[in-house]
């Protein structure tokens, strides 16, 4: 690790409190509660599931591929492009383009945006690039991890990804504070399993799955009244 303010530096990045907007996605979680498919501790308990079975094919591999390429700028342009390309969700494709210019920004409102992550904000802010959040995140955590580091890095993004469905869910099903937590907590080995897949996987593997998921957040889009952007 780089030091440890680097690392408290991260912290702060994927905490609920950073301004990135990601409280204001569902990931097509409002979805499915308004059709009266997630009503129950066991019901979410299921969805996280299912979220962390396709989470090495989405984000999560996206981030992994974004640390382990952070310095290869005609790489990080092509995952951008792929990245899009394998959003089919509109809600879903600008909600994380949104996030990843929030995140550019405040970064750089905190002195904090340096060598490539620089670059790729430049090429975001020309319109060239896109910005998604899971590459600007990659590309940040490189500075603050080693190779060797990953999994932790993985794991705390990995980490604020489930706790943010969670509390959505508690908020929208409603399900109660104490339910979110064990579920949050049995949910942690399949976490684990998760970065430990990620990096085996192939980019050719990328957004192999996920429909089901990527079909209730289009759904989303035509819902008469939400609470959430996606």
């Amino acid at each position: 690790m780089r030091s440890p303010d680097c690392f408290l530096k991260f912290m702060q990045s994927v905490d609920a409190f950073f301004p990135v907007g990601a409280f204001t996605l569902s990931n097509g979680l409002e979805s499915y509660v308004l059709e009266e498919r997630l009503q129950t501790p066991e019901d979410l308990k299921e969805y996280l599931h299912g979220f962390l079975m396709v989470f090495p094919y989405q984000d999560l591999g996206i981030a992994h591929f974004a640390f382990t390429h952070s310095m290869d700028i005609k790489y990080l342009c092509k995952l951008d492009q792929l990245t899009g390309a394998m959003k089919g969700a509109k809600e879903v494709r600008l909600g994380s383009s949104k996030m990843g210019i929030r995140f550019l920004k405040a970064r750089t409102a905190m002195h904090d945006c340096e060598e490539t992550l620089q670059w790729y904000r430049k090429l975001v802010k020309g319109h060239t690039l896109e910005g998604y959040y899971p590459i600007a995140l990659g590309i940040y955590a490189a500075s603050v991890f080693d190779t060797e580091e990953e999994s932790q890095f993985l794991s705390m993004y990995g980490y604020s990804v489930i706790s943010a469905i969670v509390n959505n869910a508690v908020k929208l099903v409603p399900l109660s504070q104490m339910d979110g937590q064990r579920i949050l907590s049995e949910c942690l080995p399949s976490l684990s399993e998760a970065v430990e897949q990620v990096q085996r996987i192939s980019e050719e593997e990328l957004g192999i799955c996920g429909g089901a998921m990527e079909i209730s957040c289009m759904r989303h889009e035509q819902l008469y009244s939400r609470q959430y952007m996606s």
